[in-house]
């Protein structure tokens, strides 16, 4: 038990020092599309999810929490995101006793974008995309403590340009003596990549600490609050709040707060599950008249 606790304590030393050594690191953020919510369970409640089981897209938001989440499921989300842009996502979980994986696929569509050259004049179009998946792998290593890993990787396609990347997920969701409450642990996006041109491009790295209380009323009530604090490299420290009210385990009511991101704040969400299949929807609007991204999510349970 000394052992395994001496080690996590030094993973957690090394991974938070991260987002430190790469605001050191030349170069410029790209990959962006790792940045965006795919899923409508989360997204209705902020992302606020770091220590929470949930379906298959919590392997995006912490590996380890796949460990914890209730089933073996398969989703597939659609987010009608801005600017008209499209993310389309497939992920899928398996639960085996003390270990767990995961697969996931996301695709972002930016649409057809006219090329112009130095006057202005129009002179052709071309078609951006971002393409992602992700190999999951968690583990129970202690009763109360379940850690997980995601290998990424990356492509990325700007007209005739395009650059590759690999990079991992390192997490841990730690299931606390007091009933009800998780606690869970992140950092996303440690990588290298391919050059863009001549440009060199790197990993939106950022650390995700936070938790989750879930209060019973009654048997057929439930309350869940969830909160984390979000900090990506070269930026600001934000937080995410998130609630959730659930009605026999069948109907979702979801509410989620974003604090000092530019363009977000609140969050609302929705959810349905008939027998083996989950239906969720969520509602993020932006502000400065960028528009609203709009989720949907179906996931089969196994």
């Amino acid at each position: 038990m000394r052992n395994k606790f001496l080690i996590i304590t030094s993973i957690l030393i090394f991974t938070l020092s991260l987002p430190l050594i790469a605001e050191e690191t030349p170069g410029k953020y790209g990959f962006q599309i790792l940045n965006v919510s795919i899923s409508a369970r989360n997204a209705g409640k902020a992302d606020a999810v770091v220590a929470s089981p949930g379906d298959a897209t919590i392997l995006w938001a912490n590996p380890a929490a796949v460990q914890i989440s209730e089933t073996s499921n398969f989703s597939f989300n659609h987010n009608s995101y801005i600017f008209d842009n499209k993310i389309e996502n497939a992920s899928l979980i398996v639960r085996n006793g003390k270990s767990s994986w995961g697969l996931g696929l996301t695709y972002l569509d930016y649409g057809m974008i006219n090329k112009t050259n130095a006057q202005g004049d129009t002179i052709g179009e071309f078609h951006p995309l971002d393409l992602v998946t992700s190999l999951t792998y968690a583990r129970r290593i202690t009763p109360y403590i379940s850690v997980g890993a995601n290998l990424k990787g990356i492509y990325e396609k700007i007209d005739i340009e395009s650059s590759f990347g690999v990079g991992v997920d390192i997490g841990a969701v730690y299931d606390s003596f007091i009933k009800g409450l998780n606690l869970g642990l992140v950092v996303q996006n440690i990588g290298l990549s391919s050059k863009l041109k001549e440009e060199s491009i790197r990993f939106p790295i950022l650390l995700k600490l936070g938790s989750q209380y879930e209060y019973p009323v009654n048997d057929q009530n439930k309350l869940i609050f969830s909160g984390q604090i979000v900090k990506y490299s070269g930026d600001d420290m934000r937080a995410d709040l998130g609630f959730e009210y659930a009605f026999a385990d069948m109907i979702f009511s979801r509410a989620g707060y974003k604090i000092n991101y530019d363009e977000q704040n609140i969050t609302a969400g929705l959810g349905i599950n008939l027998n083996n299949l989950n239906f969720e929807y969520a509602f993020s609007p932006y502000q400065s008249d960028i528009g609203i991204a709009h989720r949907f999510s179906v996931t089969y349970n196994f």
